[in-house]
C-alpha cells in the first residue's frame, strides 16, 4: 500500500524553509507523492453544496473553512516549487478544475513541469463544485462537465500528436501548431479522475489513468468500486490497470479500515494534512507511514 499526502491549498509550503522539509521528509518516509488543490479565485461567501460536507461535519469543524480562511497557492507554482526539493516522489494536483483554463494553456504546464521534474508529475482531473467561482471566473456552471471532456480530449491531441488538430464545441485548432514540450511520460502523465458520482466514474472510464477518491466513508466508497468495475467492463477496459488512490484522515483512520481499503483494490492512501503550519504538516507525515505499515506491512 502506498502512501502520500495531501496539503490542501499549499499553504504549509509558502516558504522556502517549509519547502524543503516537507519535500525531504516525502522522500526519506518514502511517500509516493505530494498533492495539493486546485482553486483560482475563491468568495467570501460560498452557499455552493461542499461535496464532503457531511464528513467534515461529522469531524467537528467547519467544510468552508479551508477555502476562506486559510492561503490557497496556485496549484502549478507549488509543484514547481517542489521539484528542486524532492527526487523520487510524484507530485500533483487533486485535482485540477478543468474547466477553469484553456486546454493549451494547461497542457504547456503540466507538460513543462513533467520534463523539469523528471517525469514525476500526476494530473488530477475534476469538473468542480464552487459555482461562485465558476461566476467569478467567467466560466458557465452548466457546462462544466462538457468542458471537461471536450478540454482533456485537447490535451491529449497536442501531448501526443506532432500535428495536433480539433474541431470541438468549445475549442477548435484548425491550422498547424507547434506544440512542444511534450510531456516525458508517455503518452501523457498520468489523470486521476477525481470524485465519486456516477457521472464521475463513466469519467475515469472514457479518460482516467486512475480514480482518485475524495475523503469519504469505506461504506460510500465499496458500491462505487463494484460499479466501476462493472463499467470498465462493459468498455473493455482492463480493471487491474487503473491505479486507484483515497484521500483519508488519519484521526479517524484505523488498522481496520486500512486493510478495507486494500481488500477493495485501493492501491494508495494520501493523508490529508491542509493547515497552514507547517510543523503540524511534518507530524502527520512522521505518524502515517508507520500507521499504513503496521496495518498492512
Amino acid at each position: 500500500m502506498k502512501h502520500g499526502v495531501h496539503v490542501g491549498g499549499g499553504a504549509a509550503l509558502r516558504t522556502k524553509a517549509a519547502l524543503q522539509q516537507i519535500g525531504q521528509l516525502a522522500e526519506e518516509l518514502g511517500y509516493d507523492g505530494i498533492l495539493t488543490g486546485d482553486h483560482i479565485t475563491i468568495p467570501k461567501e460560498i452557499a455552493s453544496q461542499y461535496p464532503y460536507r457531511k464528513q467534515a461535519e461529522a469531524l467537528g469543524y467547519n467544510p468552508y473553512a479551508v477555502f476562506t480562511t486559510i492561503d490557497w497557492l496556485d496549484a502549478f507554482t507549488v509543484l514547481a516549487l517542489l521539484i528542486p526539493v524532492t527526487e523520487k516522489v510524484r507530485l500533483g494536483t487533486s485535482v485540477t478544475i478543468i474547466p477553469y483554463r484553456h486546454p493549451l494553456e494547461m497542457a504547456r504546464v503540466v507538460a513543462t513541469l513533467d520534463v523539469v521534474s523528471g517525469g514525476r508529475i500526476i494530473f488530477g482531473a475534476g469538473i468542480g463544485w464552487m459555482a461562485e467561482e465558476f461566476r467569478l471566473l467567467g466560466v458557465p456552471f452548466e457546462e462544466r462537465a462538457a468542458r471537461t471532456r471536450e478540454y482533456i480530449a485537447v490535451m491529449k491531441e497536442v501531448w501526443g500528436k506532432e500535428t495536433p488538430h480539433f474541431a470541438g464545441k468549445f475549442v477548435q485548432i484548425e491550422q498547424d501548431l507547434y506544440f512542444a514540450p511534450k510531456p516525458l511520460q508517455q503518452p501523457h502523465p498520468p489523470i486521476w479522475v477525481g470524485g465519486e458520482s456516477l457521472p464521475a466514474l463513466k469519467r475515469v472510464v472514457e479518460f482516467g489513468d486512475g480514480w482518485h477518491i475524495g475523503p469519504v466513508g469505506l461504506e460510500e466508497i465499496k458500491p462505487k468500486v463494484a460499479r466501476l468495475r462493472e463499467l470498465m467492463a462493459a468498455a473493455g477496459r482492463d480493471f487491474s490497470q487503473l491505479e486507484i488512490t483515497s484521500m483519508v484522515d488519519t484521526r479517524v483512520l484505523s488498522s481496520a479500515d486500512i486493510r478495507a481499503y486494500q481488500e477493495l483494490g485501493v492501491q494508495g492512501l494520501y493523508v490529508v494534512a491542509p493547515g497552514p503550519d507547517p510543523a503540524s504538516v511534518l507530524a502527520v507525515m512522521r505518524e502515517f507511514p508507520k500507521k499504513v505499515q503496521d496495518a498492512v506491512g
